[in-house]
């Protein structure tokens, strides 16, 4: 039996079967240099630091959460929380199965989610190499997408730093309230290039061609009736940083 709004595991169920799942997977050993960013992490998991750096995020900056990022418990949940999907065709209700990107979808062994930014755009270790490179990708993208962002672990430490001015609450995602988000592009702004570069992200199964033409499209639907508060949070705060105008609906059950 498929899955229906009303049957849809609630989070604390697909995070308890994401952990058994992850529990059957070999994991390497952390490196000294993760070890020093848990220790790291400890003295700032309370006070939002904030990285701002032109390679990331087209130089928007952002707070970072660290609150899973200070043992190996945390950063192994919230890597598990990006490499591994719910497979929507084999799960039914009470039978969770799970896609692992490490098989289909590029995610390396090897990574290690060290922290993502409120938005969940994630910043990835690279355990393969004893310095640690970091990369990023955006968080809906393809995992075979993620970029060299530092070439050490010790230099992403080295470009944190702490911010005093308290960070905007991004709602955290959650089915308690049963609620669906669309998100519609209305308007493109000043800088239709940079928001087409941006569509593009998103539509990453198009041609250039194909692409080109969603101008004449709008309104355009950039998420479709979906439970989840932080993709749509996300998509708002980066199309509006691009200058362009997005409408948001709420659907309840």
């Amino acid at each position: 039996m498929s899955f229906s709004r009303s049957s849809f595991p609630a989070p604390a169920e697909l995070a308890a079967s994401r952990v058994a799942w992850m529990a059957q997977i070999a994991r390497p050993p952390l490196p000294p240099a993760v070890q020093a960013w848990m220790t790291w992490a400890r003295g700032c998991k309370d006070a939002l630091p904030w990285l701002q750096l032109p390679a990331w995020r087209e130089g928007a900056g952002n707070w970072l959460a660290m609150q899973r990022a200070t043992d190996t418990t945390g950063l192994w949940s919230q890597t598990g929380e990006y490499r591994f999907g719910l497979d929507l065709k084999a799960s039914t209700p009470g039978d969770l199965r799970w896609i692992d990107g490490a098989v289909a979808d590029g995610w390396s062994p090897h990574w290690l989610v060290l922290t993502h930014g409120l938005d969940g755009d994630p910043l990835i270790g690279d355990m393969s190499r004893p310095e640690v490179p970091v990369l990023w990708k955006w968080h809906d993208e393809p995992h075979r997408a993620a970029r060299p962002l530092f070439a050490s672990l010790e230099e992403l430490m080295a470009h944190v730093q702490p911010k005093a001015a308290k960070a905007p609450l991004v709602p955290r995602e959650t089915r308690s309230s049963i609620i669906f988000y669309t998100v519609r592009l209305l308007e493109l702004g000043p800088d239709p290039a940079r928001v087409m570069l941006a569509l593009r992200k998103i539509f990453t199964t198009m041609s250039v061609q194909e692409l080109l033409k969603l101008k004449t499209r709008l309104p355009l639907t950039l998420l479709d009736d979906s439970v989840s508060a932080l993709q749509k949070d996300r998509l708002v705060q980066h199309f509006e940083g691009l200058g362009a105008r997005v409408e948001v609906s709420e659907r309840r059950l």
